[in-house]
């Protein structure tokens, strides 16, 4: 069997050390440790990074097992890098714009794209309307619009030099976000699976109502919300769950809390599992969402969803949507405070959510499906 050497293509390594914990990177250490503990798939993964900088002396790290090439000071330095690796296909952990290089380097070689977060220009602009309660109009960290209608001047490019390229998806229904992000309709989207491995076995709720929030702790999230939901329900603990990634003017700082809040920081492996299985229901708060993986957890551990976004009618179909509050996300606390309502007092209406949302986690979202669709996709641009 032919093996294949995959560069996959990421700014996100879900590395503490290295930035951002989001869901791509995320996305880049569920497939890092897969693939390396099953050698008998025949992929070989390396990382490359529009990002990440390195040196002279540090052209690369390792990072969960696998090698991430460092953004290099020298364009052709870059280009030599690139190109010695002599990859097979290109993996794009979504698309940011200062992707284009290593896309431009390697101009022949088969490209899927794992679309996760298309922004259309009306999505950013609901983003750019962030503002911190209290900050007095300064602009928060983290909401820089993002132009990726590069991506579409390279699909169109791919075709004309025969350069296989497709785009896969967790979520289908992001198409029509796809096309106005990067200026171009495309032939498919497909399924491409988040493979979510969380088991928590018999799930045991809190004797306590207890929620959960589980994000990064940057404006984008809009922590401050969850907070002010404690103070009007002093009776529920409120797990805080996350780090923020920005710092200084523009970010939110959890302090004077209220008493009812236990800040966890950042979680993962079993405390994650714990911390999700045991709460009543997971509150998310952002401004805009993809299909974030946080729901996708939450979910697997039968924990019912409350958001104000609602990528795909998930939260509505596992949960409640409180509905799309621009700007501070203020005006949606009563909204947010009848849903709460709503599950505390409901066990039955939480336990038919959970069980639905584990039951779809597990049947979509598993290991088994991204193979199928992975190798679907592998077969279509002619690797593998």
């Amino acid at each position: 069997m032919k093996r294949i050497k995959l560069g996959l293509v990421a700014n996100e390594f879900f590395d503490l050390s290295l930035g951002r914990m989001g869901g791509f990177g995320w996305a880049t250490r569920q497939l890092a440790r897969y693939f390396s503990s099953h050698p008998e798939l025949g992929i070989d993964l390396i990382f490359f990074t529009g990002e990440l900088c390195g040196s002279i002396e540090q052209r690369e790290i390792v990072v969960h097992g696998t090698r991430l090439i460092l953004k290099q000071s020298g364009a052709l330095t870059n280009l030599r890098l690139t190109r010695s690796e002599r990859v097979d296909a290109l993996l794009l952990i979504d698309y940011r714009p200062n992707y284009g290089r290593l896309c431009w380097a390697l101009p022949l070689t088969p490209m899927i794209v794992w679309v996760r977060d298309p922004r259309p220009p009306e999505d950013v602009a609901k983003v750019s309307s962030l503002r911190i309660p209290g900050a007095n109009g300064v602009i928060p960290k983290g909401i820089m619009p993002l132009d990726c209608t590069s991506l579409g001047t390279i699909a169109r490019t791919s075709r004309l030099f025969g350069r296989p390229i497709v785009f896969a998806t967790p979520e289908p229904q992001l198409r029509s976000k796809l096309t106005g992000a990067i200026g171009m309709d495309i032939d498919e989207l497909s399924l491409l699976p988040n493979p979510i491995d969380i088991e928590p076995g018999d799930v045991r709720k809190s004797e306590r109502p207890q929620v959960i929030f589980l994000a990064r702790l940057d404006p984008y999230k809009r922590p401050w919300l969850f907070a002010e939901l404690a103070c009007r329900f002093p009776d529920v603990e409120f797990l805080l769950a996350g780090r923020a990634h920005h710092k200084g003017e523009g970010t939110w700082t959890p302090s004077d809390l209220p008493s009812n809040v236990r800040f966890l920081g950042h979680i993962d492996g079993p405390q994650k599992v714990r911390a999700l299985s045991s709460a009543w229901f997971l509150v998310n708060t952002s401004i805009h969402e993809g299909l974030a993986v946080s729901f996708l957890e939450a979910l697997a551990c039968e924990t019912p969803l409350l958001a104000c976004v609602d990528p795909g009618g998930i939260v509505s179909r596992f949960g409640l949507y409180a509905g799309r509050f621009d700007g501070t996300g203020m005006e949606g606390l009563p909204a947010l405070s009848a849903g709460m309502n709503q599950l505390l007092s409901d066990p039955g209406l939480r336990l038919q959510l959970g069980k639905a949302g584990r039951s779809w986690v597990r049947e979509t979202h598993n290991w088994a499906s991204f193979m199928s669709s992975f190798s679907d996709l592998c077969a279509r641009i002619g690797v593998g």
